[in-house]
């Protein structure tokens, strides 16, 4: 996952939540923290959730570049399930936000592994995924996870459209998950769940069948 956030901002928000959670007059701070998440690298989910029961709960002073911000950090902690958790707690007035539901759909793409789909309209969305720095690594960490839980052997433009990557890039995230160049093809070290998904994949169900049942079986 991501890290912790600055301890002592924490213990303050922590603090305001304890004795305030259901004061919505805490609601700047809460916003001020999202910012901090972003700037820091860190997530605090709990605090992100509470902000949003506020929005829920008086839609008119909800913040969109506030929302989107807590959504990307939600699906950078994938295959964690914090993005239903936000999303579901959104007002209704603003579920049609044109770039809450630019990440809905990116996370639609994500869920059902997808990831051509979801990294051409994460090409799309830029400016929204630029917003919180780390995004794309964080995605490709799931990709590369979701990619190792489902191959023993992939070949490598299977894997670039997958990662979204190319030549040295590519090469340098092999190299760090340890992974093999084999001619054309890239051979994932066995583990658990890929031993077990070869096996079904000897049956030809695609990609993107198997992998999402491969990763509810792992969470």
């Amino acid at each position: 996952g991501q890290g912790h956030a600055d301890a002592k901002m924490q213990d303050q928000i922590e603090e305001l939540l304890t004795e305030r959670r259901f004061d919505i007059t805490i609601a700047p701070q809460l916003e001020a923290y999202v910012d901090e998440q972003v700037a820091k690298g860190t997530h605090d989910l709990d605090a992100n959730l509470a902000l949003l029961r506020f929005y829920q709960y008086q839609p008119s002073i909800a913040k969109p570049a506030a929302i989107t911000k807590i959504l990307l950090k939600a699906l950078m902690d994938l295959p964690e399930p914090n993005f239903m958790l936000c999303i579901h707690l959104l007002p209704a007035n603003l579920a049609k936000d044109a770039s809450i539901d630019a990440l809905r759909s990116m996370a639609d793409k994500l869920e059902s592994c997808q990831f051509k789909a979801f990294w051409t309209e994460c090409g799309q969305q830029k400016a929204v995924c630029d917003m919180v720095a780390g995004f794309h690594d964080k995605i490709r960490d799931h990709v590369a996870f979701v990619v190792s839980a489902t191959y023993q052997l992939v070949s490598r433009a299977e894997l670039e459209g997958h990662l979204d990557l190319k030549g040295k890039e590519l090469d340098a995230l092999i190299i760090k998950k340890g992974w093999t160049v084999t001619g054309d093809d890239v051979k994932i070290s066995l583990n658990q769940l890929n031993s077990t998904s070869a096996k079904v994949k000897q049956e030809g169900i695609p990609f993107e069948e198997l992998a999402p049942i491969v990763v509810s079986t792992s969470v």
